[in-house]
């Protein structure tokens, strides 16, 4: 009997074994033995980031070294090429460099600048070398080139998707501070004088940013503020001044573009209303309680006959209730305008909490049932000038308030514009299909650390002879 059941477990045996034979042949034993997916390395993390970087800029901007060796060179010995001293500030921002003297310790590096030279074809310049160019070169120059860069991408029907109602570009106008000094930096510092007697200069700076739902914020075009009468800095008017210069701007380097402008408090007035309207431009502009008091009186006086649009967003997170409100043909000041207005509740799903946001906006886009929720939502974009403009500049690695050049106003003006280059480059560098594989390969991925590893293997990596890129135009 014992050698019964014996043979029974030896034929079982027989059979598993028999059994994994098979299943080592198949595809299904390929699928349990095979060796887990191996993750990216940081190596490989940083050559696919500089190729990207490589890849937008030859894609999107072809003739960007071009242009920059097209700009006016007023030095006597030219070491380098014009285009190489332009190209090498740019990359301090492209790199996130955080200041010249960062970045110079880095050029310092053999392999820093071998690999800068394998990658994107260009010698580095010192930064002081850069600087003395920058401190001569014309600012509208940069600007304009900026300009020309963005109008290829619009050519390219880039931002095509992004049309608010199809049609228009939005454009979103707001101010920030770039610089403060405890001393006189230049003859256009504005000032402001505290309580005590204590005088500070600074620079401001009015932007207008092509926004999207997608979170870019392009820069169109830039005016800086400048007190030549020395009076006190007074944002009312200092930005409202800036606006009618930088409209300007907009207008001929954009002669055609469909603009739709998004401003906060500060611009429903009648001189953003004439311009607007001298231009066919479309405006959203946000409406605060006090503003244009006989409009909101109208308002008031109307709000029974008011037309409604209800909608329901939710995720794993909250639920957001939405009302719509909108009053067509109300009169201001010989003009009719439309009336808009948002009343948002969230209920947070986990603690029960409720939050309420009202956004009022005033508007020259007639409002239907239609269109009243892409108007009301898309006047919320221009947020995204503060948010993913000026913030990602401040805190992002760009260090747009650290003083570059502490002593020339012209020097200042060219490192913002090349920034701003560097800027609409590295956004589209961070949307790209490779960049955003790498972020979701892991959740705890960030672009921050992106650029270091990035930084890491400029510096460390061996740099063969071949070069992948073309060198700069002679």
């Amino acid at each position: 009997m014992a050698f019964f059941y014996i043979g029974v477990k030896l034929h079982v045996i027989y059979l598993i074994c028999k059994y994994l034979t098979y299943i080592l042949h198949t595809n299904l034993g390929f699928f349990l033995l095979r060796e887990p997916c191996k993750k990216t390395t940081a190596s490989e993390k940083a050559r696919i980031l500089l190729s990207s970087i490589r890849k937008v800029i030859n894609s999107r901007f072809p003739d960007l070294f071009f242009k920059f060796n097209e700009l006016t060179d007023s030095r006597k010995r030219k070491e380098y090429l014009m285009a190489e001293i332009i190209t090498g500030s740019l990359f301090m921002y492209i790199f996130k460099e955080t200041s010249r003297n960062a970045y110079n310790n880095n050029r310092r590096e053999d392999g820093f600048r071998k690999n800068v030279l394998k990658y994107f074809g260009f010698n580095l310049p010192h930064t002081d070398t850069s600087d003395d160019v920058l401190r001569e070169l014309p600012p509208g120059e940069l600007e304009a080139l900026k300009a020309h860069l963005v109008s290829g991408l619009i050519e390219q029907k880039f931002f095509r998707k992004f049309r608010f109602l199809g049609k228009s570009y939005l454009v979103a106008i707001d101010a920030t501070g770039i610089a403060t000094f405890d001393h006189k930096h230049c003859d256009h510092c504005l000032t402001k004088t505290s309580k005590s007697g204590v005088v500070t200069y600074f620079h401001y700076v009015l932007e207008a940013k092509l926004v999207t739902s997608t979170g870019l914020s392009i820069s169109l075009a830039s005016e800086f503020f400048e007190n030549d009468q020395g009076r006190d800095y007074e944002k009312q008017d200092c930005e409202q001044n800036a606006f009618v210069r930088l409209a300007a701007k907009i207008k001929l380097y954009f002669p055609r573009l469909p603009v739709c402008i998004l401003g906060d408090g500060l611009y429903p007035n009648n001189t953003v209303f004439d311009i607007c309207q001298k231009n066919n431009w479309q405006f959203i502009i946000t409406l605060k309680d006090g503003n244009l008091k006989t409009f909101q009186e109208e308002v008031g006086l109307l709000k029974a006959t008011v037309k409604k649009q209800n909608v329901y967003r939710a995720n794993k997170t909250s639920r957001t209730t939405l009302e719509y409100e909108y009053l067509n043909e109300i009169e201001y000041d010989g003009r009719y305008f439309s009336w808009v207005e948002c009343n948002e509740n969230i209920v947070d799903i986990k603690s029960k909490s409720t939050s309420h946001q009202r956004f009022t906006y005033i508007t020259n886009v007639t409002q239907n049932l239609q269109n009243v929720v892409r108007t009301a939502d898309n006047g919320r974009f221009r947020w995204k000038i503060e948010n993913e403009g000026f913030n990602a500049q401040k805190n992002r690695g760009y260090e747009l308030e650290h003083k570059f050049s502490r002593v020339s106003f012209i020097a200042m003006q060219n490192y913002y514009q090349l920034l701003q280059i560097a800027h609409i480059i590295n956004q589209l560098v961070e949307q790209s299909k490779q960049v955003i594989a790498l972020l979701e390969e892991h959740s705890k991925q960030t672009i921050v650390d992106l650029w270091r590893k990035m930084t890491a293997y400029l510096i460390f990596s061996h740099t063969e002879e071949n070069s992948l890129a073309p060198s700069l135009p002679d």
